[in-house]
């Protein structure tokens, strides 16, 4: 269409100028009339480019905001294997700042030496064709951060063709908590697993003593009625209370074992709507496994607390089962219930211990504190959250100054109220979020989540000041002050680690010692030469 317009432009403008004109001024004026189409075409070529850059300007600023704010790693290989494009969120991702993934060869940089040769073969074969098994797929792959750890991700790739050569764009997303969440999930899964084939063999066998007890002397139902003696006998043989309901949940049997549980005479039983006589309602109970098995003609099974006539609380287990009728419908169910109280009584108590051997593993007995096993998974946690979402974490290690002087002189039982009294001070100084433990001997580890070095500075100082207001009184009317000495440092960079983390807190410890004690001596993440082999002050 515009090809068509500049054609009806040019013919108007020729004819104006060429309409009535002598033979010998026609040359001179086609050449004016040529250069005006050519001055024309220029122009709009120009306005042409013009607009068309603007546009690609606009979608390249689009592209790369969206790039820049993409919460998972954006990159893109060249023809030559080369990273060419390297996201914010591959920085956070990989550890590689993007001046040092800028023209690296991917699989060098990225992948796991065991998986580099396969890598490139498939790289090889894209850089010819463009084509991959990869391509156009969502996969779960392995790969390598900065520090070296390996570590899932979920690589989503594509394809496209730059100047007759063939890239790969790939969106990569770290996939660590969602498959630590897949294995616990997994775990809990065959947990339960084995917990239902337990129970289900525990069920089945009942199940089938019952059954046989119960079928092998009723089989059908006009030999129930007319069996009421035989049925008594089997009704009073069984000690645990036991019951059949009709379709109207009436209850049309039940043995002496149920009327005392229930505190019921015969007359009061026989012939009622169980839960009208039972329960006091006008209506069938929730959750009642009755009415589940009339529904599903499958036995069924729940356990309930029951308060007994004289006001004992016990725990039974319900099962009921189908009798079925000559239209081969529900037409009765057993209800058969045992006491399981002192089951559920050891398994409480196995609950227990196991909460009170927990306790015990990770608690310190003579502060109450968190003891070092603790402290160090709660540490290696925080650190891995720290790097994971750039958050602040601070660490503080003192111990109590000449507290070897203090058990020397005033004896071992000084010594642990000297502790107890500085664990309590400790605890009333802390924030709720900062975690508090005895690390070992007469030293303490304190863990500050979301803390700056100044922020844990500050802290420390004033947890220095507290301990020093301590007037611990010991028997024989003696009295000792206490003091601090403590080291700070914070958290954190990606090849940080517990050691690491550790000893520096534990060479700021050692420097406020040689400086006299009751001091704060804070050290930045720069690693000092202390660190590598930090000794111990043997009169602290």
């Amino acid at each position: 269409m515009k090809s068509r317009h500049k054609i009806v432009v040019f013919s108007l403008i020729a004819g104006l100028l060429l309409f009535g004109v002598p033979f010998h001024e026609l040359y001179s004026r086609s050449l004016v009339v040529i250069g005006i189409f050519i001055f024309s075409m220029i122009i709009l070529k120009i306005l042409y480019r013009r607009n068309f850059a603007i546009e690609m300007k606009e979608k390249v600023e689009t592209l790369n905001t969206i790039a820049q704010a993409a919460k998972d790693a954006i990159i893109m290989m060249d023809h030559q294997g080369l990273i060419s494009f390297w996201n914010p969120a591959a920085e956070n991702i990989f550890g590689y700042s993007t001046d040092e993934a800028m023209g690296k060869e991917l699989h060098e940089l990225l992948a796991p030496r065991q998986y580099r040769e396969a890598y490139q073969e498939g790289c090889s074969r894209f850089e010819g064709k463009g084509e991959g098994a990869a391509l156009g797929r969502t996969l779960e792959l392995t790969a390598v951060r900065k520090g070296g750890e390996e570590f899932p991700v979920e690589l989503s790739l594509s394809a496209l063709q730059l100047k007759g050569k063939w890239h790969a764009t790939g969106i990569i997303r770290d996939i660590t908590e969602r498959k630590k969440s897949e294995a616990e999930l997994q775990t809990h899964r065959e947990q339960l697993k084995n917990l239902v084939e337990e129970r289900t063999e525990e069920l089945e066998a009942v199940n089938e003593q019952l059954r046989k007890e119960i079928l092998d002397r009723t089989r059908t139902e006009e030999e129930l009625y007319r069996s009421e003696s035989f049925l008594g006998t089997i009704f009073d043989s069984i000690h645990d209370p036991f019951s059949i309901v009709d379709r109207d949940y009436r209850i049309v049997k039940f043995n002496d074992a149920y009327a005392r549980m229930r505190n019921k005479q015969a007359k009061d039983i026989l012939g009622k709507k169980c839960y009208e006589v039972l329960q006091n309602r006008e209506s069938v109970c929730e959750e009642c496994v009755v009415e589940k098995t009339f529904l599903s003609a499958d036995p069924c099974a729940k356990e309930k607390p029951v308060t007994l006539p004289d006001g004992a609380e016990v725990w039974s287990e319900i099962y009921t089962y189908p009798i079925f009728g000559l239209d081969k419908g529900v037409s009765h169910v057993i209800e058969y219930i045992r006491d399981i109280t002192d089951r559920r009584k050891t398994d409480e108590e196995k609950t227990q211990l196991i909460k009170k051997l927990d306790y015990l593993s990770t608690t310190d007995s003579l502060t109450g504190l968190f003891n070092r096993r603790a402290l160090n998974d709660i540490l290696n946690r925080e650190i891995d959250r720290a790097k994971r979402y750039g958050s602040g974490l601070s660490l503080i290690l003192c111990d109590v100054d000449r507290f070897k002087k203090i058990n020397d002189t005033c004896g071992h039982r000084a010594g642990d109220r000297a502790l107890q009294a500085v664990s309590e001070t400790l605890q009333k100084t802390l924030r709720k979020a900062d975690v508090l433990g005895r690390y070992g001997g007469d030293e303490f580890m304190i863990i500050l989540p979301e803390t700056s070095l100044p922020g844990a500075e500050s802290l420390a100082e004033k947890i220095r000041t507290a301990v020093t207001k301590i007037d611990l009184e010991l028997p024989g009317k003696n009295r000792i002050r206490l003091s601090l000495s403590i080291g700070v440092t914070s958290c954190c960079v990606t090849a940080e680690d517990i050691d690491t983390l550790v000893a520096r807190a534990d060479a700021g410890l050692y420097t406020s010692k040689e400086k006299g004690r009751n001091k704060v001596s804070a050290v930045e993440n720069s690693t000092p030469d202390r660190i590598q082999n930090p000794t111990q002050d043997a009169t602290a």
